[in-house]
């Protein structure tokens, strides 16, 4: 008796091959950029993809550069200036990109210790940011005002992509970043650490300037529509305000976020 032949095991019935569920190795790769990015993902032994290299006909002490990277077992790859160009995505790569399938997060404990390192260190927690511009911009403005970190929710929150990279100017490979399930868990963590959490509310009575913001702050900033959670927004000891003299009901939330930060930084430098 003939039988059929069975479909293959990953096919679905009545699915358009489009529609199919992709594997882990086919989504797009992450492009992290420049010598001292590079550099961190081997101190943290992270292995990427593989590193692509610009093509140089002599490298002289640059041997001395590539040894640690061969000897930690990476994929090197030499290339020349056009692919290494989009390879980086628009990002300046100073002849350095490791393409990495996942972006390594900190964990909340290792956010704590870095900060340690800090005077009055300031982390930004953000509630549920899921436009990729808009958490490229507030990173790039944490990193430019000398913040010690940021946290994102695992969940209903945008995650670092290569276009999130590219919108914070690269500062998404300098600032340490953590990724949590539970928000409010983790500024509890924050607040035993002895950080004083701090929300920015647009209905809160008290406006920035006349907070003190001094001393380890995490300053929470909510997402687009609907701003901090009730959850997240009890677990804040104080709530502050921008003054909106306009018209306009509200501001866009990377340039809210980066308003605060930088009275963080102003109250620090009096």
């Amino acid at each position: 008796m003939h039988q059929k032949p069975k479909p293959p095991r990953n096919f679905r019935r009545g699915k358009p091959e489009q529609f199919q569920r992709r594997r882990p190795e086919l989504e797009p790769l992450i492009p992290i950029v420049g010598r001292r990015p590079v550099e961190e993902l081997l101190r943290l032994n992270l292995k990427p993809e593989k590193l692509l290299l610009l093509a140089r006909e002599k490298r002289g002490k640059e041997t001395e550069i590539l040894a640690p990277f061969l000897e930690a077992g990476w994929k090197v790859e030499e290339t020349d200036r056009t692919k290494l160009d989009q390879a980086a995505e628009g990002l300046h790569h100073q002849g350095f990109v490791a393409l990495i399938r996942h972006f390594p997060y900190r964990t909340i404990p290792e956010l704590i210790e870095n900060s340690a390192t800090f005077t009055d260190p300031v982390i930004i927690a953000l509630d549920e940011i899921q436009d990729a511009g808009n958490l490229g911009a507030i990173l790039r403005s944490a990193e430019c005002a000398g913040a010690a970190g940021a946290i994102i929710p695992l969940h209903r929150a945008a995650s670092v992509t290569a276009a999130v990279i590219r919108a914070s100017a690269g500062a998404a490979l300098h600032l340490p970043l953590a990724r949590t399930v539970n928000l409010a868990h983790a500024l509890e963590e924050l607040s035993q650490a002895g950080f004083r959490i701090i929300g920015a509310d647009q209905e809160a009575a008290q406006p920035l300037y006349k907070v003190k913001m001094t001393g380890p702050v995490a300053l929470v900033i909510g997402s687009e529509g609907r701003g901090l959670r009730p959850g997240v927004k009890r677990r804040c000891e104080a709530l502050i305000s921008i003054p909106l003299l306009g018209r306009t009901a509200s501001l866009n939330a990377s340039v809210a976020a980066a308003v605060c930060l930088y009275e963080t930084l102003r109250q620090r430098l009096l």
